[in-house]
């Protein structure tokens, strides 16, 4: 929503993205597999606002991103030859935030990254892995561990950046406080 709001894509990971789309296609196939119609229906809707962050995105994609997707795509369609398509998913999770927790990490200009995803995120991690502890499905558990990590992970990071951003703001003000008649009797302009 952000994204679409603002068109500001700083630090946002179209790999992800892309990561992501191919990941909810995969969990609808897990679901109706394994016959969970909640796994598949949520990621059949997961679908719509994954796909339109692709299409946000795509100029921003290189072709790095889309080499990493389609290696994503091949590693899922080993995964279900080798019938361990459930454990891929597991840990999936980390090829679709994993580029977004490397990139918040990497990039100073994180003002793309919306938190609300990530609070979104911690409060799916929390559900799934219930879920998934109930029914005693480890690739849910898995999901969920991982993307509660990687959550935490990105929301650390934007708070210290936001807090170093005011941080360095606050200071300038203090200097431009502090200097503000000295400008003037010079004929020099703040920032």
């Amino acid at each position: 929503m952000k994204l679409a709001r603002t068109g500001v894509a700083a630090g946002v990971s179209p790999l992800a993205a892309l990561n992501a789309l191919v990941a909810a296609f995969a969990w609808v196939a897990y679901g109706l597999n394994a016959g969970l119609p909640v796994v598949w229906g949520v990621s059949v809707l997961a679908v719509i606002p994954t796909g339109w962050a692709v299409l946000l995105l795509r100029r921003e994609t290189r072709r790095s991103d889309v080499i990493g997707v389609l290696a994503w795509i091949a590693l899922l369609a080993i995964a279900a030859v080798a019938h361990v398509f459930g454990g891929a998913l597991s840990v999936g999770v980390l090829v679709t935030s994993g580029p977004q927790v490397w990139r918040a990490i990497r990039h100073d200009d994180l003002s793309g990254i919306s938190a609300t995803t990530w609070w979104v995120a911690i409060a799916d991690a929390l559900s799934w892995g219930a879920y998934g502890q109930a029914l005693g499905d480890s690739a849910l558990r898995g999901y969920s561990a991982t993307l509660l990590i990687s959550a935490l992970i990105v929301l650390s990071r934007i708070y210290w950046r936001r807090r170093a951003e005011r941080t360095a703001s606050g200071e300038r003000q203090d200097l431009r406080a502090v200097l503000g008649d000295g400008d003037r009797v010079l004929g020099m302009r703040g920032e």
